[in-house]
């Protein structure tokens, strides 16, 4: 019986610790046949929250939970660097082959005369930086916020360059 109990408390000590977050279901947003459309991802499951971002079809989330009332909790980007928020459950889907992509290829430039730009973990330069990318190298926009764009990184995690820093 003791083992059992003790097996019991590990079970539930490991849910605890990894949480919904080992559970999540990949999907990709699909804002419909409007390439150019953009889904907000936003601070809290209201159309009232702060919008993080603004994300094209073919972003890659994963689906933590189920908020309620329409609304997914969804976490984009899973390297050193994620971001994470609320989207309207019916502009995702699970169905990733059946989307097209309308995240955009651009290439790495420097409005600094540098040989490299840092890419930072939030949109706005006094942030630390995530990586470090070479002029010329290109990079998957997968989303705006004023004047920057949210990029996946080869690592999957999720940075942020000024629009003047890509093209």
């Amino acid at each position: 019986m003791r083992g059992k109990k003790a097996g019991i408390c590990l079970l539930m000590l490991m849910f605890m610790l990894i949480g919904g977050r080992a559970f999540a279901q990949s999907a990709v947003v699909n804002n419909g046949s409007d390439a150019t459309a953009r889904l907000n991802m936003r601070e809290q499951p209201s159309k009232d929250a702060d919008s993080l971002g603004k994300f094209y079809t073919g972003t890659p989330v994963d689906i933590v939970s189920d908020a309620g009332n329409g609304w997914s909790q969804v976490t984009i980007g899973s390297g050193s660097n994620s971001l994470s928020g609320y989207m309207m459950t019916a502009y995702l889907s699970l169905d990733v082959s059946s989307v097209k992509d309308a995240t955009l290829s651009m290439e790495v430039v420097s409005p600094y005369g540098t040989q490299s730009i840092m890419v930072r973990s939030e949109p706005s330069n006094s942030y630390d930086a995530v990586a470090a990318l070479a002029v010329g190298d290109s990079v998957r926009v997968i989303g705006t916020t004023g004047n920057y764009y949210y990029v996946l990184l080869s690592d999957k995690s999720v940075g942020c360059l000024s629009t003047s820093e890509v093209k």
